[in-house]
This record gives structure tokens, sequence and C-alpha cells, in this order.
């Protein structure tokens, strides 16, 4: 296949140096992952592009680079000269010229900020336009695209840019699908805009001179396992058990005095639990739950209780538990009087230290639970009890694929996420990672010294569709990175693309569905 000669541009400053000089450039242009860079090497006889020289090529010139094919020499690179090296002999000089695309910037500088309740875009926009300098619009045209996707709180501390910007794409969704790459374009100019969207008219059929395939489980993880927020309860609903003396579960009973529900005096929902006490010693309230019910404390770690207690009382109140072999834990705190105090009060096998424990007690299986209130000497007056449960559990699911486990063995990812707030959201959100990591991804490498791509090169996060019959693929696939590499000697232009497939991560939507105006958003908060 016949094809034009390449035809470079180079600038570098206010230097031009004829395509006569270049004797070899390669650009590598990247996205996401990482910025474009590039390396020319330049004829510099007599020191002309020295710093002596009548046309000085120095570091910290900003530059351009332009690669085609005969007429066509469409723009790659909008540049920055970040290293150059002089090289002489009796008979040779040479000059070689490298740096980066003018996303150097997003190296430059980090960010102590927090942002609350901003939509992906936003976040973007307000980096590139106070932090980097980098232009977002072009014709008039905003290039950073929107997401579905507003995130709650995302606190940063000497974080750089570029760490952010990734973490965005990372997480940022739009129309049901995560994941977004950003590039600087030819020109210099920010894009941001969702994994996929950018297709290349380019075919690269039938003119490919080398092509490598490969599928690779490096990333396959075909059992997940999602923990979410340290917030799951007994019971779920964390006001049920004072609701009624009678809750789903178990009963009330008074151990001396008299039990009652009262509406009046309540911190949570619509009821608490009232205790009251004529001429006695103490006051004391027990929940018995029924056989079945039982807690494991060392799965729900903390015990949680709201108090409020007459001032008759002498302020002493001890919380005893029982498991189902009648043997107990207690613990002694201390309570001000007319107004309710909440109280979380660690306990499990780990915390047994805290408790007194006369005789043996099985953490894994607690009973029942009582409050008692002192008085000094025998006293009159009343207690509440509210919102009653034992927490601190995180919620969790796993989730595997049993093809994929017997076809390439157990390969296993753990993931914990303090957004998630129920099992159902952990659920939704490991199955969502299987789905896209249970298969191998794909790879392949491309290389060719007849494509020509007129006045519209390949950049990366490009989509292109490759057909090779002998391996069996047919598809698109996602340019990962590409490189232009000019032989000035050999009048040769290659390209080298590394292409990727993966499955796309689908948005499970777990996190919390808000109606905004006519539409739903995704909210989500940082992960660090």
């Amino acid at each position: 296949m016949s094809v034009d000669v390449p035809t470079v541009a180079v600038v570098f400053g206010a230097v031009t140096p004829p395509q006569g000089d270049v004797v070899g450039l390669q650009v590598h242009l990247g996205c996401t992952k990482e910025v474009s860079s590039f390396e020319v090497v330049l004829q510099n006889w007599n020191g002309k592009y020295s710093p002596n020289g009548p046309y000085p090529i120095v570091v910290g010139l900003d530059g351009s680079l332009s690669v085609g094919r005969g007429a066509n020499c469409p723009l790659l690179l909008t540049c920055r000269v970040e290293n150059v090296k002089y090289q002489s002999s009796p008979t040779e000089s040479y000059l070689t010229v490298k740096g980066r695309c003018w996303g150097e910037r997003l190296f430059r500088r980090v960010v102590s900020k927090t942002c609350e309740n901003l939509k992906g875009e936003d976040i973007v926009k307000e980096l590139l336009d106070y932090y980097i300098g980098l232009s977002h619009i072009r014709n008039g045209v905003e290039l950073v695209e929107s997401t579905d996707t507003t995130y709650t709180r995302l606190q940063y501390s000497d974080t750089p840019v570029m760490d952010i910007l990734q973490e965005i794409a990372d997480t940022a969704d739009n129309s049901g699908v995560i994941g977004y790459d950003f590039r600087i374009a030819p020109d210099g100019k920010f894009e941001f805009f969702p994994k996929n969207s950018k297709n290349t008219a380019i075919s690269l059929s039938e003119r490919l001179e080398s092509s490598e395939y490969s599928k690779d489980i490096s990333r396959v993880r075909n059992k997940v396992t999602v923990y979410g927020a340290a917030d799951k309860s007994i019971p779920l609903d964390k006001d049920e058990w004072t609701e009624s003396l009678t809750p789903t579960g178990g009963t009330w009973i008074a151990t001396s005095g008299t039990i009652s529900l009262d509406s009046a005096n309540k911190i949570k929902g619509l009821n608490s639990i009232k205790t009251s006490a004529q001429n006695l010693n103490y006051a004391a309230c027990q929940l018995i739950l029924n056989s079945g019910n039982e807690v494991d404390a060392d799965l729900y770690p903390t015990f949680n209780l709201w108090l409020c207690r007459d001032a008759s009382f002498n302020g002493n109140v001890t919380i005893t538990l029982y498991d189902i072999n009648d043997g107990s834990a207690a613990y002694e705190i201390s309570l001000g009087a007319e107004k309710w105090f909440q109280t979380a009060l660690p306990v499990g096998n780990t915390k047994r230290d805290c408790w007194q424990v006369l005789t043996q007690f099985n953490w894994h299986m607690i009973k029942q639970l009582r409050v008692t209130c002192w008085f000094d000497g025998v006293g009159t007056g009343s207690f509440w009890v509210d919102g009653v449960f034992f927490g601190g559990r995180q919620y969790s699911s796993m989730q595997e694929d049993m093809l994929s486990q017997n076809s390439i063995g157990l390969r296993e990812l753990v993931e914990v996420n303090e957004e998630l707030c129920s099992d159902l959201e952990c659920e939704s959100h490991a199955k969502a990672l299987l789905s896209n990591l249970k298969d191998p991804a794909e790879r392949l490498t491309l290389k060719s010294t007849v494509i020509d791509y007129g006045t519209t090169p390949i950049l990366a996060g490009d989509t292109v569709h490759v057909n090779l019959p002998n391996e069996g693929v047919n598809g698109d696939f996602r340019v990962q990175s590409i490189e232009y590499n000019v032989d000035a000697k050999m009048q040769t232009l290659e390209i080298t693309l590394e292409l990727g497939r993966e499955k796309p991560m689908l948005a499970d939507y777990l996190y919390a569905l808000r109606s905004r105006t006519s539409h739903l958003s995704r909210y989500k908060s940082a992960k660090h």
C-alpha cells in the first residue's frame, strides 16, 4: 500500500526548525493515567540551537508538534520543553529535546480544600480555572462534559491535582456507566468525557503490519466481598425495641416497680419505656429477647441506649446483660437528672474487661438486658429508656461467580466503602464489581507504517474498531496510548497503538437517590 512520506512541523518558543533538521521524532499520547510526552532529535550544526547559538532551544519553552503525511500535517501536541541534551563530536552535533504536553501543569499544584454537594464536572472546572489555568472551552463549546454524580463531601489536604482528577474520573458515572477519561487535546485544551464516547472514523483493516493480542487474568476477581458503614444494628430500626412493651423479638418487664409505655417523655420515635418505683430501694426494667433473637456481641460490638431519670435517684445506673445460661455482665455509669443522655457501651469478648463478670458469660448469646436506677436508701421516682439497640456491625455482602472460579481459580477482592448504608447497597455494589472484574481483560498492540489519518489523528481515549480474523478479534477497543514515531532517515511514520477492552463498570446507584428538580442525581462522598 503506497502512502505519502511523513511531514513534521516543530516549534519551540520562537524557534521553528526546518524539517531537514529533524532526525527523529516520537510523540506518546496518553490520557487519564498519564499525560502525553515527546522526544525530538535535531541536527545542531555549529551549535545553532545551543544556548549561545542564534536559535537557542532551552528548558521552559512552550511549543507544538505536528505530524502527518504529504500536505496533511495536523497538530499532535502542544508541549513544554523540560529537558535538553547536547551531543557533539568532530563530525556530528545533535540536540535532544524532551518534555510533556501542557498536562504537566497537573503535577505542579497541590490542593487543600473541601468540596461539598458539587457535581463532578464542577469540581473539575474549579481545579482547571483556579489551580491549573488550562482552558476547557473550544469555539464556545464546553469540553468538560457533565456527570450524573454529585459528591456530598470531598476533603483534600496537600493532594496533587492529578490525583483528584483521577478520583473523579474513576468514580463519576454517566447514563448508568461509571468511568470518565481526560486528556490534553492537541491544541492544549482540557477534555473530560465518558469512557468510550470518543469514536474515530479511522479504519485499521488491512493497514496493520504487526499485531499482538492477549487476554490477561491478572485483574480478574471472581469472589467479591464488600463491607459498608459500621452502622448495622439489632434491631435494624434502632428505636423498635422501645416503641412497645412487646416489640418484635422480645418483651419488657419491670423487675422492681412498674413499667409502662410513655408517649409524653421520649427522645426518639413515638414512645419510650417508663419505669416507676414507690418507696423502693431501686427501680429496674428488663427486656427479655425471644428464643432465636439472641445477640452476638462480637458481631455487634456496641450497646446503645438513651436514659432519663428523676432527680430522686442518686445518679448511679447499672446496665446488666444476661446470656442464655443466666450468666451476667454488669456496667456501672453515672447519670445526670431531668434530661436525656445517650450511652454507648463497648461489648463483646475483646471488651469483656470493661464489664463486671461474676460468672462465665457467653457474649455470643445475649438473651436479656436490664437497666437499674438506684436510690439513696428508699425512694420514689421514675426513669425512662429509649432507642435501645446493639450496633457497630459493618453492612456487607459477598458475591461470587463459580464459572470463573472453575475456569481460572479463586481470585478474591475485598472492598471497604463506608458510604454504603445497608446490606442491599453492599450487595448492589458487590454485584457491579463482580460483573466488571470476573472476565479477563483483552489487550492489543498494533503497529503500522501505512496508516493515513489525514487531518484527524488518533488520540488516546478514542475508540477504534479492530477486525483480526486470525485472532478471532472483531470489536471496539479503547486507545490506552498511541505513539507516533518519525524516522527521518528511513522516511517512515510508524504508529503503535496500545488498545484495551474491559467490561464497563455499571453504576449500581447504591448512593442515596434524591430528587433534584426533574431528575435523580447520584450522591457520593469521599473514600478517604
